[in-house]
């Protein structure tokens, strides 16, 4: 009987390295499903989506990478009406702006606005839409687009409607807030995400041992209405809203309810809707990622231990969606104003 091979029984004694421990703020988060992993992952540990890690474009020359101040221009391509990209163009813009070109194609595919670059000057901005238009892209429209980062929604808990007018009561203070029905211009719809990590650990001096970890999530469907007279949206939290206006239309679920709501508002107002932030979310990433905070603090379990500390890792997209949603609505201001001048030089 032959002698059977047992070396294989025998562990390797080349010892593998230790696994790495990364600080909260070290981690990144993943675009899809918003939770936390290594930096050194290229798909999501949960989702098994592809991880954004690229860096910034060297291509693009601006001011905001040197300053600690938010940049507040924007530079945005936008495919118009059925024109579809051709493909030397599209590898053109991915290369240059360091995106995947299957996701940019299918965010221009919904005629949306994508922006490029940013910047921190009206100059620079400029300085960019004109190396994009010599490049000789004749199916897509570059522009510049100034934002406001100090404007903050006003969150609305209900609304009313009288024969020429809608009144929306405030979340807070419950304020009422009056407009005409023609002053309602634009509804940009889009959901906000919430990813929380809390880890609770046992601290001496010679280890760290952990004790409990939990994820929580959130996912809130938002609508923000643009007038006319008014800088600041109002942002409707579709799960915390009195949808008593709908009276007869008004169904059993949020969800329902906040279709009716945006029909009844498109029969009674000039308003359009903007529904492209689900389709054009993960290219966004590039010049808005997600928010991330880490915070430490004495748990709070039952019992705690002097040594026991609780470590919360939030990430969310609300900075991304307020950013994408006044984008829309300042493209929109722009294209009512073009379209006023030719109206009144036709005359």
């Amino acid at each position: 009987m032959p002698e059977i091979d047992e070396s294989w029984f025998v562990p390797d004694t080349v010892t593998e390295a230790p696994l790495r421990k990364f600080a909260p703020e070290e981690m990144v988060t993943c675009n899809d499903c918003l939770r936390a992993n290594p930096p050194t992952r290229g798909q999501c540990m949960y989702c098994g989506a592809p991880m954004n890690l690229v860096a910034a474009s060297s291509d693009v020359e601006t001011t905001a990478s040197e300053s600690s101040d938010q940049p507040s221009h924007f530079v945005v391509v936008q495919v118009n009406g059925a024109e579809s990209l051709d493909e030397v163009a599209l590898d053109q813009l991915s290369v240059k702006f360091h995106f995947k070109p299957e996701e940019l194609r299918a965010a221009l595919m919904n005629v949306a606005p994508i922006p490029l670059a940013s910047a921190s000057t009206a100059e620079d901005a400029t300085r960019i839409v004109s190396d994009l238009q010599s490049l000789g892209i004749e199916r897509a429209s570059f522009s510049a687009v100034e934002l406001n980062g100090d404007i903050v929604p006003v969150g609305i808990r209900a609304l009313q409607f009288a024969d020429e007018s809608i009144t929306a009561i405030s979340r807070i203070g419950k304020k009422p807030l009056s407009a005409a029905l023609s002053d309602l211009q634009l509804i940009v719809t889009g959901r906000l995400l919430v990813h929380r990590v809390e880890v609770d650990e046992r601290r001496s001096r010679s280890a760290v041992k952990p004790l409990d970890r939990r994820e929580l999530s959130q996912d809130q469907s938002i609508i923000d209405l643009y007038l006319q007279s008014s800088a600041e949206p109002w942002r409707i939290i579709v799960n915390d809203f009195d949808f008593s206006c709908l009276e007869e239309r008004k169904a059993l679920t949020a969800f329902d309810n906040a279709s009716a709501l945006i029909e009844l508002l498109k029969e009674r107002t000039p308003a359009t809707v903007n529904g492209s932030y689900a389709q054009v979310r993960s290219v966004l990433a590039n010049i808005w990622p997600l928010q991330s905070t880490a915070s430490q603090s004495r748990s709070r379990r039952p019992r705690a231990g002097r040594n026991e500390f609780s470590t919360v890792t939030a990430s969310d997209n609300e900075a991304q969606f307020n950013n994408y949603s006044r984008l829309v609505w300042n493209i929109s201001r722009g294209d009512q104003q073009r379209d006023e001048d030719v109206a009144e030089q036709g005359v």
